[in-house]
């Protein structure tokens, strides 16, 4: 791959970003999260107090913070107060602090009944043409991310072995089915990395009923050795 290619990939990869985030169609940020199906689910978020933040603002600010070049917190709020002072409304603190604590109020069951409900929304809205050979190609594999190292985390996703008390975090594995054709999660699952049922094929039991007649489904070596 030369350098104008790779840089080409790269600036097609940021306009689709701002495509997600500022576009108005049905398979962008707002069609998406202002959806009747994902508005019945924020607003279940019965736990938040927040005037300024709420369950959709949160969400709306939480996901255009991954998708943005600067993935501060800082740039986020920012970013918030920047919109609020262009259409007029009140402006608000820059101060961190809530809306972090915004995040945490999240349930973690209304973010993956979003990401569920999300995936299949954005499949049944792509074009025929998108498919392959006309058949809806589904994608799975896994990996391990790191966390905060804090006390409930250390107890649910304990850290490496190798590592020593205080000085590694810890860590969960996740194992996801995305769709090739939006390139939307469809469902995920996610355990500790190591102990029973927390393998890779183990969280692909959990999440297999999205996988439907006639989908191709494509995943590393490591799966052939897996029968369903």
């Amino acid at each position: 791959m030369n350098k104008f290619t790779r840089k080409h990939e790269i600036a097609q990869v940021a306009k689709h970003k701002q495509d997600l985030m500022n576009g108005n169609g049905d398979i962008s940020l707002n069609g998406i999260l202002l959806s009747q199906a994902c508005q019945e689910i924020l607003n279940e978020c019965r736990i938040f107090r927040e005037r300024i933040y709420t369950p959709i603002k949160t969400v709306f600010m939480f996901v255009k913070q991954v998708l943005s070049a600067d993935t501060s917190c800082r740039n986020a709020v920012a970013g918030a107060v920047t919109e609020q002072m262009c259409s007029g409304e009140d402006e608000s603190s820059i101060n961190t602090g809530p809306y972090c604590k915004a995040r945490q109020r999240l349930p973690e069951k209304s973010m993956h009944d979003m990401v569920k409900n999300t995936g299949k929304d954005t499949v049944s809205k792509a074009p025929e043409s998108w498919r392959w050979n006309g058949r809806p190609v589904k994608l799975v594999d896994g990996t391990t991310v790191t966390m905060a190292d804090t006390a409930e985390n250390q107890k649910e996703f304990p850290q490496h072995g190798n590592q020593k008390e205080g000085v590694g975090f810890p860590i969960a594995r996740l194992v996801a089915i995305m769709s090739l054709e939006t390139g939307a999660v469809l469902d995920y699952a996610i355990a500790a990395h190591k102990g029973k049922g927390t393998g890779e094929h183990s969280l692909y039991r959990e999440i297999v009923s999205c996988i439907e007649a006639g989908d191709v489904l494509l995943g590393d070596r490591y799966y052939p050795s897996f029968f369903y």
